[in-house]
């Protein structure tokens, strides 16, 4: 017998569901409002009348036992009887207010006074829907009574329409768990090492730990976290979270599962990716008076899921957009709902561990339990504190002035003394300081801006029309998601007031996430496995990403080392101040190395600007050779093509001018020929910064190595991604060129992979090409 949990009120949502979609701090707000106006009302019960009162009935079919509960909001004794009293706050006017204006209303209540006429024997009752304006608390309500023998039909027949719907998922999750335990490798081998790793993911998954696995590009890492996880489930609730920082690494996922199912996997998998790829229109409009997705979605969404769930086993976005379409719903929102009923969900890390827009129903509640795999997992320190940061700019508070006079109530006097804040700041912010900080949190400004947001609820949570509302909810959430984040300030955070071309901002920003993401990890997952090819050195990742909490591991890299003619040239300088005497340098080394053999190759720069020094420089030098700038602005499109150029044969040698850390310096795969080597200008240090010299001196304070933890290790994963573009198969060969000092210093030295222990320094050109002609002619003797 499988048991399942359920209350009336999410049967009657998702069986009688109707209204648009609303934002969730809208949401929220008109929830803190019902619950004031539930307890006004039952303020007014009289003495032998009883409020939130508990149900519950059992419903057993076809090996199902449905477990039903609910809380009646009022039972009262009146002279007539007893009546079943369910109360709903609203904006609608009356006027337009019907009794089956809203379904699942009438719904819940009918279904609580079925179960509560069961529960102490009662033949007939009255059932009044009360409803009760936000504004002025006027009711108006709807009354009917019922008979017992009416209201177990009712209750009946939805029960029913319920568990069919329960057992469809019921089924699928019974071939789900079976086609696990049979599931096979899709390969017949395992790559060097591959084995090994599963044999980690399982073991943390079963053991409900936190693992760190660094390893090497080639080794599989998608497929053996994804294959070893499956495997490991054995609880119905447990579901998987893929979660990555590029689209690229969802496509991956995607094609797993896809190469799974091949082999006998039977599952449901969402993808999750932004709203606005997600929207149908021609820009994005959640205006339910504008757009036809959100309004009435919650009346088709039911129908909409059945429809997918019965028809295709991967929610990928575009499957979404033509679902989404087809059933007249906000593929967005469509996502996260079919998510409830999916086995894998793949999606941005946003949505495991951002608190503004992180799952709710996932990472908060119990109902599941996900199982997270975070792939790329050397991005989350970077991205962990940008989901725990806020910043409020001087501009949106300017533009909400704008558009205040067309608003009721009007907010123009809260708008203008936060301006009026801010112009105080910019008196403390002096012509010659544009920063400023402290770390201890604004009270006053805070106090400004909790006021802000409670005029806007009102404006938000009216029915009227609001004129620009798109734009209004826009400066809307900046201010949101600034007091939201309030909620989490504390020693690992500072307060930044800065003057930006002529603007003033204000920031809260967090230096250290680790608190968080080790609380998400530790209550609300089953597991956490996080992966990457360079998680070096691993202690830094374990402090910053779980507070040195978990397990870490290290699998070998695959690829034989003599593949890799890893190279240091220490005799030049690429600091700041030493930039254009190194130019010289890099432009020998980069014509020895594009000379020695054609093909395709790319020299990585730590900014736009030192880029486009060498490109003048190598430009001068009139070589027979394509030159592939990336440029700050950069397309999609623009992205593609470049890549597809390396991808395409040419007759001529093509050299990519990259930034390192940007789109191309990581997750990219250029197999065989379509890359031979990289060159790396510099030991890639963040740019020095008022903020990561902040970080600098806290974690001087915290663990007395601020320098290393601002900028040396942030600066060497740039460093070994780029090389690892190189080599990304067993038959692939390929050149690196480490280019500064620094390189050879006993600090780098002492944080490199094993896999770089045949690093060899070498200055003189000819030296160099020698060393080159001579790796090419090995690799075509073998």
């Amino acid at each position: 017998m499988k048991e399942y949990r359920t209350s009336a009120k999410e049967i009657a949502e998702l069986l009688f569901g109707s209204g648009d979609i609303t934002s969730d701090r809208v949401m929220t707000t008109r929830a803190n409002e019902g619950l004031e106006i539930h307890q006004y009302w039952q303020s007014l019960y009289g003495p032998d009348d009883a409020k939130e009162v508990f149900v519950r009935t059992v419903f057993e079919r076809n090996g199902i036992l449905l477990d039903v509960t609910g809380r009646i909001d009022g039972i009262l004794a009146k002279e007539e009887g007893i009546v079943l009293e369910e109360i709903k706050s609203t904006r609608l006017d009356f006027e337009y207010l019907e009794e089956d204006t809203y379904p699942a209303h009438s719904a819940q209540a009918k279904l609580y006074a079925y179960m509560y006429m069961l529960e102490k024997g009662l033949k007939k009752i009255k059932v009044v829907l009360t409803y009760i304006q936000v504004e002025d608390r006027t009711v108006q309500q709807f009354e009917k009574s019922y008979t017992l023998k009416v209201l177990e039909s009712y209750y009946t027949k939805t029960i029913g329409k319920y568990l069919d719907w329960v057992e469809k998922v019921s089924n699928h999750e019974d071939l789900r768990m079976k086609s696990m335990e049979g599931l096979k490798f899709p390969f017949d081998d395992y790559r060097l090492n591959q084995r090994e790793l599963m044999a980690h993911v399982y073991r943390n998954t079963l053991d409900e730990g936190i693992l760190y696995a660094t390893a090497p590009t080639g080794i599989g890492k998608t497929i053996a976290t994804m294959f070893a996880s499956l495997k490991a489930i054995h609880d119905p609730r447990e579901k998987i979270f893929y979660a990555t920082a590029k689209n690229d690494g969802k496509v991956i996922a995607l094609d797993t599962i896809r190469l799974l199912e091949k082999n006998g996997l039977i599952a449901k998998t969402s993808e999750i990716t932004a709203k606005d790829s997600m929207c149908l229109l021609k820009e994005r409009d959640c205006d339910p008076e504008t757009c036809k997705y959100a309004k009435g979605y919650y009346k088709r969404v039911y129908k909409a899921i059945d429809d997918l769930f019965e028809n295709e086993s991967i929610f990928s976005k575009e499957i979404m957009k033509l679902y989404g379409r087809k059933h007249k719903v906000c593929p967005f929102e469509y996502s996260l709902d079919a998510s409830n009923y999916s086995d894998v969900i793949v999606c941005d890390y946003n949505y495991v561990f951002d608190p503004r827009v992180h799952l709710i129903r996932y990472f908060e509640e119990d109902k599941y339990r996900p199982i997270v795999l975070v792939d790329e997992a050397h991005n989350m320190i970077s991205r962990s504190r940008e989901m725990y940061s806020a910043t409020i700019r001087e501009e949106t508070l300017k533009a909400m002035l704008d558009v205040a006079r067309y608003l009721k109530p009007n907010p123009k006097r809260e708008v203008q003394r936060v301006l009026d804040y801010f112009q105080e700041i910019g008196v403390e912010l002096l012509l010659e300081v544009d920063f400023t900080m402290k770390d201890t949190m604004d009270d006053v400004l805070f106090g400004l801006l909790k006021r802000l947001l409670a005029k806007f609820d009102q404006i938000l949570s009216g029915e009227r029309k609001i004129p620009m509302k798109s734009t209004v909810l826009d400066l809307y959430f900046e201010v949101y998601q600034f007091v939201k984040i309030t909620e989490f300030f504390n020693q690992e955070y500072v307060f930044l007031y800065e003057r930006i071309d002529n603007h003033i901002q204000v920031s809260m920003k967090c230096l250290n996430a680790a608190g968080f993401l080790k609380e998400t990890m530790n209550k609300h997952t089953v597991s956490t496995t996080l992966f990457s090819a360079t998680l070096d050195p691993i202690h830094y990742y374990k402090t910053l990403l779980s507070g040195g909490e978990g397990k870490d591991v290290k699998m070998p890299s695959p690829f034989k080392q003599n593949h890799l003619l890893l190279l240091a040239v220490d005799d030049v300088s690429t600091r700041y101040n030493d930039r254009n005497d190194s130019i010289e340098k890099i432009v020998s080394v980069t014509k020895t190395l594009v000379r020695s053999k054609k093909g395709n190759y790319i020299v990585f720069f730590p900014s736009y600007q030192y880029l486009s020094m060498v490109k003048e420089k190598l430009d001068q030098e009139n070589l027979d050779l394509e030159i592939l700038e990336q440029k700050r602005e950069m397309s999609l499109l623009e992205r593609s093509e470049t890549l597809t150029m390396f991808k395409t044969q040419s007759d001529k040698t093509q050299v990519g001018l990259f930034v390192m850390g940007g789109v191309f310096g990581e997750s990219i795969d250029l197999i065989g020929d379509m890359l031979s080597g990289v060159v790396i200008v510099g030991v890639g240090l963040p740019q020095l910064s008022n903020f990561n010299n902040i970080l600098r001196s806290h974690f001087d304070l915290e663990f007395q190595s601020g320098f290393d933890y601002a900028y040396t290790f942030p600066g060497l994963n740039k460093v070994i991604q780029a090389v690892g573009r190189v080599i990304r198969s067993e038959s692939d060969r390929g050149v690196a060129i480490l280019i500064d000092d620094r390189f050879t210093s006993n600090r780098y030295y002492g944080l490199y992979p094993k896999e770089w222990s045949h690093l060899r320094v070498v200055n003189e050109p000819e030296r160099i090409e020698r060393l080159l002609d001579r790796f090419w002619k090995e690799g075509e003797e073998q």
